[in-house]
């Protein structure tokens, strides 16, 4: 199992392997930086330190040589100097090019290497002559006897050094990459520990189990809002998922019964012969259920294509549309003695007007129906807020349970769903539909008998 888990992480497409690799090639690039940084400065220590001696030395050189009358005088001169100096050899020239003087004899390689190469003025170089030998010299213009003035060092235990300093350091490079790679698959690997639990849960989530959500508690804070995200996304799914299902059994339930009237009134009037009145009376009778059942099918179809994007470019005034629908209903309202009373300024936005004036002719006309005889309705029009509420006193009792779900198709506060209002019962959710359609928002409130709709547009 160990095996088969190691061979996945080493697949290309691993996001793992991916990371370490990135980690990796991170870490080597800082340690690689890092190492040449320090050789560099190694190496300019090195160099600014036999610089500064080698000036020294060179700058004593030529104090003596002008106290100094004959070239004899040059070896007792510069003998209290190379004392103090052990490492620095001075190599003194004519015009001629002829080397007048040189502090060390190592048989002629010096003298050579020299002659070899002609150094400009105040030069600091590195020299490798035949023996694997590095020097570093400095050559100066002299005075009126001599030519040139060249001073040097050995500086092959620097060299030494700085090969011995190069090569630990990759190896600390190397150890310390290692390190980082192992330490960063760790981390990674039990990093993504977390996220393996998560997707295990996930998998356990079906149609039937909806209800299953996330543990936020205990999971890495960088998880957290994307669990929390997620819980609330299963929420959605299983709140509409329940609402399908209440929705099906709804259509069932609203489509069952004028069916079976049909069915039965068909029945009887076949069972015997009947003169031609009573035929009519029936086929009127089936006419009725038809159209309720055509009613409640437009309704679905108009419901549909709300919750479908609508082309929203008319400038609809809302006060007028409510006033025209309130004349539009008005004899409606007199009937039950109802008096519909609009206050406040009307404001205009941009939308689709012919959805806009159904959803005021469903809120007014679903006020009406549920209205008490001999109250008021009012309706308040808010242009600072951009918003509509209507209120009345309801004939029903409407507990939050029934507040929540208004808005849901086919439900009804009574249980005994009357139909005299010959309503579909989706005239609520298709308002809910085309509020949200204008980017807009409704809300339902009922205290002390009055129930409210209020929309923010």
């Amino acid at each position: 199992m160990k095996i088969k888990t190691l061979l996945r992480f080493l697949n290309p497409k691993s996001l793992i392997l991916r990371l370490m690799a990135a980690v990796s090639f991170a870490t080597v690039l800082i340690f690689l930086c890092f190492g040449l940084y320090m050789e560099h400065t190694v190496k300019i220590h090195f160099e600014e330190m036999d610089m500064y001696e080698l000036n020294l030395v060179l700058n004593s050189v030529k104090s003596d040589l002008g106290k100094t009358n004959g070239a004899y005088m040059l070896q007792s001169s510069f003998t209290p100097i190379l004392s103090a100096h052990p490492n620095v050899f001075i190599c003194i020239e004519d015009k001629d090019g002829n080397i007048v003087y040189m502090s060390k004899n190592d048989g002629g390689a010096l003298p050579a290497l020299i002659a070899k190469n002609r150094f400009l003025q105040n030069e600091k170089i590195y020299i490798l002559n035949e023996g694997e030998n590095y020097y570093r010299m400095l050559s100066s213009a002299a005075g009126e006897n001599t030519a040139k003035i060249t001073v040097g060092m050995d500086i092959n235990f620097h060299q030494h050094y700085i090969h011995h300093f190069r090569a630990s350091l990759w190896f600390a490079t190397l150890i310390a990459c290692f390190i980082a790679v192992i330490t960063s698959f760790l981390v990674i690997y039990f990093g993504f520990k977390a996220v393996k639990n998560i997707s295990k849960k996930i998998q356990e989530i079906t149609t039937e189990r909806l209800n299953t959500r996330l543990d936020d508690k205990r999971a890495p804070v960088e998880f957290k809002s994307l669990i929390l995200s997620f819980n609330k996304m299963i929420e959605n799914i299983e709140d509409v998922f329940e609402r399908q299902s209440n929705f099906s059994a709804d259509i069932a339930h609203e489509l069952r019964t004028p069916i079976s009237s049909l069915l039965t009134q068909i029945q009887i009037t076949l069972n015997h012969a009947r003169d031609a009145d009573e035929y009519k009376e029936t086929l009127y009778s089936n006419l009725e259920e038809l159209e309720k059942m055509s009613k409640m099918v437009n309704d679905m179809l108009f419901l549909s294509s709300c919750e479908q994007q609508a082309i929203l470019k008319d400038e609809v005034d809302l006060g007028e549309e409510i006033f025209k629908t309130v004349e539009y209903f008005g004899v409606l309202a007199e009937e039950k003695n109802l008096t519909i009373s609009v206050q406040g300024s009307a404001f205009k936005i941009i939308g689709n007007k012919e959805m806009i004036r159904r959803a005021a002719a469903n809120l007014i006309s679903n006020a009406i129906y549920y209205a008490k005889e001999n109250s008021v309705i009012s309706i308040t029009i808010l242009a600072d807020e951009k918003s509509l509420q209507i209120s009345n006193e309801t004939q029903s009792h409407v507990c939050k349970e029934n507040i929540e779900r208004l808005f849901d198709r086919f439900y009804r506060v009574q249980n005994d769903r009357n139909k005299k209002s010959g309503g579909s019962g989706i005239g609520l959710a298709i308002v809910k539909s085309i509020v949200k359609v204008h980017n807009g928002e409704i809300h339902a409130s009922y205290n002390d008998g009055v129930i409210t709709f209020k929309i923010e547009f």
